[in-house]
C-alpha cells in the first residue's frame, strides 16, 4: 500500500511526502515513491498522517463490565483514532480468578475491531486483600493498577511483584483521609458553592510517598491522573536519576479549570479534579517544558442517571475517548502551545514506550503501520449533552488506514 501526498508527523518534524506499507509494516518514507503495479494507493491530499493514539487510562461506562459497554468502548476508540488503550480494572463485577480473565480476554482481544484493549490487574480485591497477581499476569493482564492509599504492606508486595515480573505499575495518587469527602477542588468555586473541597495535598503527599517506594523497588511506574504542578515538579526532580518514572495528566486539566463546576455542573466532576486557573497555567508551562510524559482522555463515562443528581452524589467521570486528538489539535497544536510532533509523543510514542509496545507509537521505517489520516480543516460541533465540551467547535476529521 502506498500513501501519497501526506504531511507525515515524525518524531521531531513534519515531512511532506509518501509512505509505503507492506504486510502491516512501514517499509519506506520518501518525498516521491513510485507506485508499483497492483499496489493499493491512498491519496492523503495533504492531510496529516499520524500513528494511532495509545490511551493509558480508560474505564467502562458506569464502571460496569458487560458486552455492550465493551463494544461501545471499542467503537469510541475507533472513532477517536485510538489504536490501543489500557482498560483500568476497577469495574464491577470484578475479575476474581483466571477463568474470568480468560473469558474477558476472549471477548475483548479476539475481536475483529481495529482498536485493541490492554488489560490491567487491580492489585487488591473486593475485600482489600492482595489479588492473585501472578495468575492474572499469566493469563493476559499486562499492567498492575493500584491506588496509592491502600495498606502499606500490600503496596510493598505489589511493587515487589511489579519488579519480579518486570511489569509497569499504574498508580492513582490520592489520600482519601485527606480528601475527606471532598467533591471539587478546594478553592474559590468550592467556597462559593458551599461544597467540601479536595486539597492539593491529598495528591502531592501520595506522589511523594509512591515515587520513593517505586525508586526503592526499581520499578517502571506511571503516575496517573496528575492534577497539580507541585506533583509534576516532584516527579521531574526524581526523573533526573530515575528513567522509569512517568507522569500522566488528563487533557481536561490542561484545557479547563474549576469554574466549569460553577452552577453545580456535574459534568465537570472528575476523578482528577479540575483545579484553579493559576494551577492550569502552571501545568501548561510544564507541558511546554517537557515535564509531562503522557496525556490521557481519562475516559470514564457516566450515564445521565449518575450525573443528573446533586453535585455531592454525582459520580466522577466524563466521555472523552473519541475526542482526545481533536481536543489536543484544537487547543494545544492550533494555539501553538506545543508542536504536533510533541503532541503525538504524549499520546502515542511515550505510552508505547511505557507499555513496551515495540515497533509502535511512532512513524518510522520498521514500525507497525497503525496509521490514521487527520483532516485539520474539518470542523464539527460536539453534540453529546453529557460531554464537558458540549456545543464546542473542534477541528479535525479522522480516517483509519487499512492495508
Amino acid at each position: 500500500m502506498l500513501i501519497k501526498n501526506a504531511h507525515i508527523v515524525l518524531k521531531d518534524s513534519i515531512f511532506f511526502g509518501d509512505l509505503r506499507v507492506k504486510n502491516g509494516v512501514i517499509v519506506k518514507i520518501d518525498d516521491n515513491i513510485t507506485l508499483k503495479s497492483n499496489e493499493k494507493i491512498y491519496d492523503a491530499n495533504k492531510r496529516y498522517l499520524l500513528p494511532k493514539l495509545i490511551d493509558t487510562n480508560v474505564r467502562l461506562l458506569d464502571d460496569t463490565l458487560n458486552q455492550k459497554n465493551i463494544n461501545d468502548l471499542l467503537l469510541q476508540a475507533n472513532e477517536g483514532g485510538v489504536g490501543r488503550f489500557v482498560l483500568i480494572d476497577d469495574f464491577f463485577p470484578r475479575i476474581e480468578n483466571a477463568t474470568h480473565l480468560e473469558l474477558l480476554n476472549s471477548k475483548m482481544l479476539n475481536t475483529s475491531n481495529v482498536s485493541k484493549m490492554i488489560l490491567s490487574s487491580n492489585s487488591v480485591n473486593n475485600e482489600n486483600k492482595l489479588n492473585n497477581i501472578a495468575t492474572f499476569l499469566k493469563n493476559g493482564a499486562k499492567i498492575l493498577y493500584s491506588r496509592s492509599d491502600i495498606d502499606g504492606n500490600l503496596l510493598v508486595r505489589v511493587m515487589q511483584y511489579a519488579n519480579m515480573k518486570s511489569k509497569p505499575l499504574f498508580c492513582f495518587c490520592e489520600d482519601k483521609s485527606i480528601k475527606n469527602q471532598g467533591v471539587i477542588n478546594d478553592g474559590d468555586i468550592s467556597f462559593k458553592l458551599g461544597l467540601p473541597g479536595i486539597s492539593k495535598i491529598a495528591e502531592i503527599s501520595e506522589v511523594s510517598k509512591i515515587v520513593e517506594l517505586a525508586t526503592f523497588f526499581d520499578i517502571c511506574i506511571l503516575f496517573q491522573g496528575i492534577s497539580t504542578s507541585k506533583s509534576i515538579q516532584i516527579l521531574k526532580a526524581v526523573k533526573k536519576d530515575n528513567k522509569k518514572v512517568f507522569t500522566e495528566v488528563p487533557i481536561h486539566n490542561l484545557l479547563l479549570n474549576e469554574t466549569e463546576c460553577d452552577d453545580f455542573n456535574t459534568k465537570a466532576k472528575l476523578m482528577s479534579p479540575l483545579r484553579s486557573e493559576q494551577e492550569r497555567k502552571k501545568i501548561l508551562l510544564q507541558l511546554q517544558n517537557h515535564e509531562i510524559d503522557v496525556l490521557t482522555s481519562s475516559h470514564s463515562p457516566k450515564s445521565y442517571i449518575y450525573k443528573d443528581v446533586a453535585f455531592e452524589d454525582a459520580r466522577d467521570g466524563t466521555n472523552a475517548l473519541s475526542l482526545t486528538l481533536k481536543l489536543g489539535y484544537t487547543y494545544l497544536v492550533r494555539n501553538k502551545i506545543i508542536s504536533f510532533s510533541d503532541f503525538i509523543k504524549l499520546v502515542s510514542t511515550n505510552p508505547a514506550k511505557i507499555l513496551s509496545l515495540n515497533n509502535c507509537g511512532e512513524i518510522k521505517v520498521g514500525n507497525e503501520a497503525n496509521l490514521l489520516l487527520f483532516d485539520d480543516n474539518y470542523k464539527s460541533i460536539v453534540d453529546d449533552e453529557l460531554s464537558l465540551y458540549h456545543n464546542k467547535q473542534l477541528y479535525g476529521k479522522i480516517e483509519s488506514i487499512t492495508e
